[in-house]
């Protein structure tokens, strides 16, 4: 009978080492999984964040971008506006062909060359005059 309980008792210390074993291998993986799961929220906060400040960003961008060619369109109707402007110019000097007009009128011109003149002469003397 004594071996019986010999047997029993070696059973049973088996029984509770190999339950040891089992526990403590449990509460490591439970450990790791802790830490797995504090590292995933944090990687999850550090995630939210990055991704809140790429969509401040990229609305910043956005805004930048519709203000760059909100003034490309400034620019463009400006550039055009010039453009009509050198157009008419150039058309009221081809019909006023200066070559064939002092030909026809060479006093009239004569008389607004040296009007002309003396208007930047005079400017002229007034920017260099050093009294004021």
């Amino acid at each position: 009978m004594w071996q019986i309980t010999a047997l029993l008792g070696v059973a049973l210390t088996v029984s509770v080492g190999g339950f040891k074993l089992y526990y403590d291998k449990s509460e490591a993986e439970k450990e790791t999984m802790a830490i797995q799961l504090r590292q995933a929220a944090d990687n999850q906060a550090i995630l939210e964040s990055s991704i809140a400040k790429q969509n401040k960003e990229l609305l910043d961008q956005e805004a930048r971008t519709q203000a760059v060619l909100n003034r490309i369109n400034v620019l463009s109707d400006e550039n055009r506006q010039a453009q009509q402007e050198v157009e008419s110019i150039r058309q009221k000097f081809a019909k006023h062909n200066m070559d064939v007009l002092s030909l026809r009128k060479p006093k009239l011109i004569e008389k607004i060359i040296n009007k002309g003149t003396k208007g930047v002469l005079n400017d002229l003397e007034i920017i260099t005059n050093p009294t004021p």
